[in-house]
């Protein structure tokens, strides 16, 4: 494989490069059309802005940073074993009704509709 990169030709990566590049532009004039970017922008430029800002406030971090302690917080309390012992209660308890359900509407006749 090394020697296939070290024999690639540099017309071949230029055309590749230049091929993608096409792609790319392709697809954004797509994506501009069916979300009608240019129009929203003239009917709209706050909606547009509050949109793209909040986009990148997400994507960015958002506010991760000042959530990270409650969710840790959050997660070690609902870890905390007194804590999965009475999960594990509810859940076992949830069942047993549930089956109790069951139980009782099998002995019941079907009805039709």
């Amino acid at each position: 494989m090394a020697d296939q990169m070290g024999s690639t030709d540099p017309d071949e990566i230029a055309e590749s490069v230049s091929a993608l590049k096409e792609q790319v532009a392709e697809a954004v004039q797509l994506a501009r059309e069916r979300l009608e970017i240019d129009r929203r922008m003239r009917d709209d430029p706050w909606l547009v802005l509050g949109v793209a800002a909040g986009a990148g406030f997400v994507l960015g971090g958002g506010l991760w940073p000042a959530l990270r302690p409650l969710v840790k917080a959050a997660a070690r309390a609902a870890l905390a074993p007194s804590n999965l012992i009475a999960i594990a209660a509810a859940v076992g308890a949830m069942r047993a009704g549930q089956a109790e359900e069951e139980e009782a509407t099998e002995g019941e006749a079907p009805t039709s509709h």
